[in-house]
């Protein structure tokens, strides 16, 4: 019965305690931890944020096994592919060959020929050969011109004409070929076979027209047969074309042995040329 007792006095002892431990929290005021700023005191800066960044580079794994220990090391590999174009080699044509042409223009005359007649034109045939692989070409080519005179001279004088046959060598100095177009830039010389009438000839005050020869300071009685010349010519010229089809523009200058004196005259002809 004791017992009994002093077990219930105990539990009474221990509710009691706990309701008072209670009692006494609730009525325990709160207690603020927060800094309270007093006088001129600066406010706190929050504290600066470090960011670390860790870069593996590579990996190494370590596999341990009883009695053994192996290094595993993983490699990426990276297998990187490139696309590169080739540009084929481009073909060009072979330029060269047998070829005939027709050609027109005019012709300035020279010396003391511009002194009885005014620049006239021209008409030109022409035959010739490039061998293909060589700068080196032959032509021939037949030509007729006329030129007017001047009125002082209409007396005597019908419109000059001159024709002539001349065969030339060829030199190609410059051959390309841009944009399937194929450009030439020659130079041509050789010798020629004149035929020519009623061209005044002044050979230091002595004029003649052919086999007429007249006073000083006097014009000759007219002659309007042919006569015939030797002499040579030299120029050059540019070509353009494509396939077996070209134009050309070239310009020479030509002199042949007159009857008293030395003719000189300058072509200058444009035409179109076809090769075989």
């Amino acid at each position: 019965m004791l017992n009994r007792n002093a077990l219930m006095l105990v539990a009474g002892a221990a509710i009691f305690a706990l309701d008072a431990s209670a009692a006494s929290a609730q009525v325990k005021p709160p207690v603020s931890t927060k800094r309270i700023p007093i006088g001129k005191e600066p406010p706190q800066q929050p504290a600066a944020v470090v960011r670390v960044d860790t870069q593996m580079v590579y990996r190494t794994d370590t596999l341990r096994l009883p009695g053994r220990t192996d290094t595993v090391r993983t490699t990426n590999t990276v297998t990187r592919y490139d696309t590169t174009r080739v540009e084929m080699p481009l073909v060009l044509e072979k330029v060269g060959g047998l070829y005939f042409g027709l050609g027109a223009g005019g012709s300035l005359p020279a010396a003391n020929f511009n002194d009885s007649d005014h620049p006239g034109w021209r008409i030109e045939g022409l035959v010739g050969i490039d061998p293909v692989g060589s700068p080196f070409g032959v032509r021939l080519t037949g030509g007729y011109g006329m030129y007017e005179p001047h009125s002082y001279a209409t007396s005597v004088l019908e419109n000059a004409a001159i024709m002539n046959l001349a065969l030339d060598g060829k030199l190609r100095i410059l051959a390309i070929q841009p944009m399937s177009r194929h450009i030439q830039l020659y130079g041509i010389g050789g010798g020629t076979w004149n035929r020519f009438k009623d061209v005044l000839e002044n050979n230091k005050g002595i004029m003649s027209i052919g086999d007429h020869i007249a006073l000083p300071g006097r014009l000759p009685t007219a002659d309007h047969e042919w006569h015939t010349g030797f002499g040579w010519n030299l120029g050059g010229g540019a070509e353009i074309g494509k396939g077996n089809t070209n134009l050309f523009l070239e310009s020479r200058f030509s002199r042949f042995a007159g009857e008293n004196t030395k003719i000189s005259h300058v072509p200058v002809i444009i035409g179109m040329n076809w090769m075989f």
